[in-house]
């Protein structure tokens, strides 16, 4: 009987066991990549999935806010509710114009209270269909604005908007405003670096209107492509035709599926289905991501075949030093796997750091959309900015605005900070402590410790460090951003880089802000006096209108006309002229309550609103005041004079129930005042 020798009975259960271990060993490694890849793709898919959500969401809250400022034009809620097309479309299509180019409006509607079309400001010939969209209903059921997706005939998806528009309590009709989202895709191919392709339920379209919609695009329409689906958009030219067989065969589910391995174009990739569903909770849409694995399953590839050369080599050299050479070989693979992981983890924690910044920097342009004060924005900004979760910012920081005029920074909005704190840094010249340094040197003030820099001290500090982010916009000096970090904190190049970025953005929304105050300034108030212009005036009338008529409480309005006024002008000039209406103005305001209002309608005409009039006793104290006030001498850069003037008085419901006829009646009072001077008198029906 033949035996085997020693060196066999070693070398060969060795040799076995040896590639046995290699075969698990590199089965259990294709598996953990496998799954690895697989969370990496689902992981991206709900990224981008909630991409889309938060970017939708921001743009229906970006149209809600317009809804809301278009609906308090009187002009358009009196045209809306007589049904007067032409007018209309002559005070919207400004708007329109405005919203499609500043936001990308698409659409422009407005319905009446039975939801049937009175205008497409966007398309003014078509008009007279009843609207039956889920966003409609929605905005018709629950009384309130109402946003969501909605699919076109043409397979195109649209973001939609309805307002409800009430007036007195009353259901006038519906505007709606709309934009194409097409862009939204176009911004997620780029943002994750995937391919798209997006699918259509059948069910949801009729065949001629989407073929005629798609060659009217100038896209590929083959309805009989797929069984339920049709193709509507493609990031690439080339199409993964069995995958998206595959998609189109299966049941649609309600939530991602992941596949592996779709070869296109001699490139190997994965991918996700993404349902989509529409404003009335509808799948009406799957959402294709490819996401490209050749490199990362080429590089492992690569790893699993010099490991298999590295192993033959041990192998076949007789495991002289098998044991020492199966260390490092285990070692080599710990490796591996650690640096596959990391790898992994680095990729994720990029795409959470690229969507966080994002978000902060989305959510601070989007905060100054809504009418809001400038303190609001800004506090509201800084919220966001301290909210980061993957920088080391302590929870919290303040944000100083320029004085205008003055070399000094105001403290508008803070978080956390003490009060003692708060006393020293309300007010800060350029120059001292950290912050005044920056706006100084309108350069990054950075340190990771207390100081003799840091000036501003006080009882029970605790050591930190600060960064201080000059907010300048060309070259202009607009404020501080400051934020606190912890002491002995290392300089980061990536998280300063994000606090500049928050301060280009907090400029941009600082000077949006300041833009719109000017212009809202311009538009309702005089320039000369500051007072409510006459614009401002017919507003706050017809609010007291609506107030009063819902409460049947009483209001009067006075019309006040300066005597000898035109004698001024001629003798001392028409600047004398400007400062005696100033301060006229100023006494006037002294003469009324704060919620009573006072205006000039050009000229030396004045109108004064006076609130809650129930006692005619109690307006004539008011007048007698007025005109013992304006009687009083002015003086005028070294001269002195006095005026007096005249008051008409009309009273709401006495003399009249809409704006016009008391304003009338009111100055038809003032020209009987005028015939005594210096006087007032209520509006009479017949003279006496």
């Amino acid at each position: 009987m033949k035996t085997i020798s020693l060196k066999k009975r070693i070398l060969i259960p060795l040799f076995i066991v040896g590639w046995a271990i290699f075969a698990i060993g590199g089965y259990f490694l294709n598996n953990i990549e496998t799954r690895q890849r697989h969370e990496a793709v689902q992981q991206q898919a709900i990224a981008m999935q909630s991409h889309l959500q938060v970017a939708l969401k921001n743009k229906a809250e970006a149209m809600e806010a317009s809804l809301e400022f278009i609906s308090q034009n009187r002009q358009l809620i009196t045209a809306l509710k007589s049904g007067n097309r032409q007018q209309l479309l002559k005070i919207a299509a400004p708007i329109y114009k405005r919203q499609n180019k500043q936001y990308n409006i698409t659409h422009f509607y407005f319905h009446d209270s039975n939801r049937v079309n009175l205008l497409r400001v966007h398309k003014p010939e078509k008009h007279g269909d009843k609207i039956d969209r889920f966003t409609a209903l929605g905005a018709e059921k629950s009384a309130a604005t109402f946003s969501g997706i909605e699919l076109g005939p043409l397979g195109t998806f649209t973001l939609r908007s309805v307002l409800p528009v009430y007036d007195a309590d009353q259901l006038i009709g519906y505007m709606e405003l709309g934009q194409e989202i097409d862009n939204v895709l176009e911004q997620a191919h780029s943002m994750f670096n995937v391919e798209l392709f997006l699918l259509i339920d059948k069910q949801f379209l009729a065949q001629s209107a989407w073929e005629a919609g798609m060659q009217m695009l100038k896209r590929p329409h083959d309805w009989q492509m797929f069984s339920n689906w049709v193709l509507v958009s493609q990031t690439i030219a080339d199409t993964p035709v069995a995958l998206l067989h595959a998609v189109d065969q299966e049941v649609a589910a309600d939530y991602i599926q992941i596949r592996d391995n779709v070869g296109l174009d001699e490139q190997n990739y994965w991918s996700a289905v993404i349902p989509l569903q529409d404003a009335g909770n509808r799948r009406v849409a799957s959402l294709v991501m490819l996401h490209d694995m050749t490199s990362i399953i080429d590089s492992s590839t690569h790893e699993m075949l010099w490991f298999a050369a590295l192993s033959a080599v041990i192998s076949w050299s007789l495991f002289i030093l098998f044991w020492i050479i199966l260390g490092g070989a285990e070692r080599e693979l710990a490796s591996a796997r650690q640096q596959l992981i990391a790898i992994g983890e680095e990729r994720t924690r990029q795409v959470e750091q690229a969507l966080n910044i994002q978000r902060v920097l989305d959510e601070m342009l989007n905060i100054s959309l809504p009418p809001l004060t400038m303190k609001e924005v800004i506090l509201k900004s800084l919220d966001a900015v301290l909210s980061m979760p993957i920088f080391s910012l302590q929870n919290k920081g303040s944000i100083f605005l320029v004085i205008e005029g003055e070399q000094k920074l105001e403290m508008v909005a803070q978080r956390n900070l003490p009060d003692s704190l708060l006393q020293s840094c309300a007010m800060l010249p350029f120059g001292k402590c950290l912050c005044g340094k920056a706006a100084s040197t309108r350069e990054v003030v950075f340190y990771n410790h207390l100081n003799e820099q840091h000036e501003i001290r006080y009882d029970g500090i605790q050591p930190h460090g600060h960064y201080c982010i000059p907010i300048t916009s060309e070259g202009h000096l607009l404020g501080v951003l400051n934020a606190y970090i912890e002491n002995d904190h290392v300089r980061d190049e990536t998280e300063e880089g994000f606090l500049k970025n928050v301060a280009a953005t907090l400029a941009v929304v600082i000077e949006r802000k300041l833009a719109e105050e000017k212009l809202e300034q311009l538009a309702h108030n005089d320039t000369l006096t500051g007072l409510p212009n006459r614009a401002l005036f017919y507003d706050r009338l017809d609010q007291t209108l609506a107030l009063a008529q819902r409460h049947e409480s009483k209001f009067a309005v006075f019309f006040l006309d300066l005597d000898h006024f035109k004698e001024i002008n001629d003798t001392l000039g028409h600047d004398m002229g400007d400062l005696l209406l100033r301060q006229t103005a100023t006494r006037l305001i002294n003469c009324v309550r704060k919620s009573d209002t006072v205006a000039r309608m050009g000229g030396d005409e004045f109108t004064v609103i006076i609130n809650d009039a129930t006692e005619q006793g109690s307006i004539e104290i008011v007048a007698k005041n007025i005109l013992k006030s304006l009687l009083d001498p002015f003086e005028l850069n070294g001269s002195t004079c006095s005026v007096g003037c005249s008051i008409g008085i009309a009273l709401y419901p006495k003399d009249g129930l809409d704006s016009e006829t008391l304003l009338k009646h009111a100055d038809s009072a003032m020209y009987h005042a005028k015939r005594e001077r210096n006087s007032f008198a209520f509006f009479k029906t017949r003279p006496e």
